[in-house]
């Protein structure tokens, strides 16, 4: 008997979700290379009706006896087959390691969906007691799974709180079998294993120091370094290679002290992200000017990993810009010199279509400096102007059209519209803005947090909403996607389901907890929601639960 290995590791993912039952013969087929299983297991995930191209493989033998039910480990790549139809002839267990293939089609089993597109409330059903770590629960309403995967007992009272402090980047590896979790100090973090919940390291830096938020830590994205995170400090910058090993394995990615002399750190703001293939990253280099009594920013940096290229944008840069580029708005004199007022965030494109400097809205005429603009990767403003993307320097994230462009989304307060604007193309930048809804449509109580949709989800964003209490309204503290297309064309919204969170008043001072606004990340294959949550109340502090999404949703016919 011949096997062939299976290829896509976004593919391994998928398979590792498929269930057990008492096993039927199923098959493959060696001229097409077809593996078709009625169920298999992968970690506590499992998935029927499973069809499979396996385009390479190793046969490691066949073991006969009583048929073993079907699983597939994601660490080893270990192929266990119960019984296995081949040439008509039938083989009790058997193994393979596989290396590549691709998914065709599969059902996961205890994950998926009502698609529900009504506006109708849905209150979360909490139960009586708060699901322990492991434990998964269904909402009856929408048909999410929700699963626990943190207790902040298991980080050695490094903190009382387990976060996914942003909703801007994934914070899952890119082969789905790590997540990682914040502490609520800013400077602390650790990785998770998703399918076992066990703590696999805390992150730390030279000379032990803690990492976390503070330290803009990101998951490397290309799926060739799936243990490997980046993170900056002072004006350096790193990565891990080997999440297990956070001591052993970090190394330093570039220094840029030379190249911004006067400054003390670089960083994104906490906001920002790299491009999706981890190559092209955008700095500010920043510093705490005394004179002033505030941090300003020398310069901003665009650097691209995999050839060491530097690009710069300097205030000298702009002596030649003209008189709309209004510079002298983002623009502050130093003892040092001329430097940049400090904008809310820098952030890449996920597919690489330019830069965003984010700064705040002032009283028009517009200029580079008002507002969020689109730059070029060089910051060459004189070989490309840069783009108005948005009108105010309020929560954002990232979509896709359906023709696969890259959009900007952000809350319009001027309009009070959920923009989105591409960043390519004939129709590019916010003078051709898709408005996609208005903040009435949702609640006026209502904030909200956008995600960074994969690629492979095009035509929807992914949004999620924090409310007021003692407040009633059908997008109150709930996740859902919504087609990213004009209001007037009726955008479908799918309720995912209420995030299960209280957005409540710290008792201390009477203002509301930060954190509490709960903001829920993506991740990379657009099929599961990370969110740090109370559990309604229920519980005195933020635990991390992960929200399964059905791997075809984009397909079902309700969302058509």
């Amino acid at each position: 008997m011949r096997i062939t290995t299976l290829t896509s590791r976004a593919a391994i993912a998928t398979l590792a979700l498929l269930a057990l039952g008492a096993p039927a013969a199923d098959r493959f087929d060696p001229s097409t290379n077809l593996l078709e299983l009625d169920t298999i297991a992968v970690g506590s995930a499992s998935y029927r009706q499973v069809r499979v191209t396996v385009n390479a493989y190793t046969l490691l033998g066949v073991d006969g006896g009583n048929a073993q039910p079907n699983r597939f480990d994601t660490t080893s790549q270990l192929l266990s087959l119960g019984a296995i139809s081949y040439l008509g002839q039938t083989y009790n267990n058997v193994r393979a390691q596989i290396d590549r293939y691709t998914v065709l089609s599969a059902t996961a089993e205890g994950i998926g969906s009502n698609y529900i597109t009504s506006r109708a409330i849905i209150q979360p059903t909490l139960g009586a007691s708060v699901p322990a770590k492991g434990e998964s629960r269904i909402d009856p309403v929408t048909g999410v799974r929700i699963t626990r995967l943190t207790d902040v007992k298991d980080f050695g009272g490094a903190t009382n709180n387990a976060l996914i402090v942003y909703s801007r980047y994934s914070p899952e590896s890119s082969d789905g079998k790590y997540v990682l979790i914040h502490g609520y100090d800013s400077n602390s973090s650790w990785v998770v294993e998703r399918e076992t919940f066990k703590v696999i390291s805390e992150l730390k830096g030279e000379d032990g120091y803690r990492i976390g938020e503070n330290q803009e830590v990101r998951w490397d994205y290309t799926g060739s370094h799936p243990k490997r995170v980046y993170f900056r400090k002072g004006m350096k910058f790193y990565q891990i290679d080997d999440i297990s090993s956070p001591l052993t394995t970090r190394s330093l990615v570039k220094d840029f002290s030379s190249i911004s002399p006067n400054s003390t750190e670089i960083l994104n703001d906490v906001e920002g992200d790299s491009t999706s293939d981890s190559d092209h990253w955008i700095f500010m280099a920043r510093r705490y000017d005394t004179g002033l009594g505030r941090n300003v920013v020398d310069m901003f940096i665009h650097f691209q990993k995999s050839t060491g290229l530097v690009h710069t944008l300097k205030p000298s840069d702009l002596d030649a810009a003209p008189a709309s580029a209004q510079k002298e708005r983002g623009l502050v004199r130093t003892s040092k010199g001329t430097a940049f007022v400090v904008p809310n965030m820098v952030d890449m494109a996920p597919d690489g279509s330019g830069i965003v400097l984010l700064f705040a809205a002032y009283q028009s005429p517009m200029g580079w400096f008002d507002r969020p603009h689109l730059w070029p990767l060089d910051l060459d403003w004189q070989k490309k102007t840069p783009l108005l993307i948005g009108m105010h320097e309020n929560h954002s994230g990232w979509a896709f059209g359906a023709d696969g462009r890259a959009m900007f989304v952000i809350q319009n307060s001027s309009t009070d519209n959920l923009d989105a604007s591409y960043t390519t193309g004939a129709n590019a930048g916010h003078q051709n803005v898709v408005e996609v809804a208005k903040h009435g449509d949702f609640g006026w109580e209502n904030g909200f947090h956008y995600g960074r949709m994969p690629l492979s989800r095009k035509g929807w964003i992914f949004v999620n909403t924090y409310a007021t209490e003692n407040t009633s309204g059908w997008a109150n503290n709930q996740m859902f996607m919504i087609q990213a297309k004009p209001k007037a064309s009726t955008p479908k919204v799918w309720r995912i389901g209420p995030n299960y969170n209280a957005y409540r008043t710290d008792p201390g001072n009477g203002e509301k907890t930060y954190r509490e606004e709960a903001p829920a990340a993506i991740n990379l294959f657009g099929n599961r929601i990370y969110v740090g949550i109370n559990w309604g109340g229920q519980l005195d502090h933020l635990e991390v639960f992960q929200f399964d999404l059905p791997d075809n949703w984009t397909e079902a016919p309700e969302l058509q």
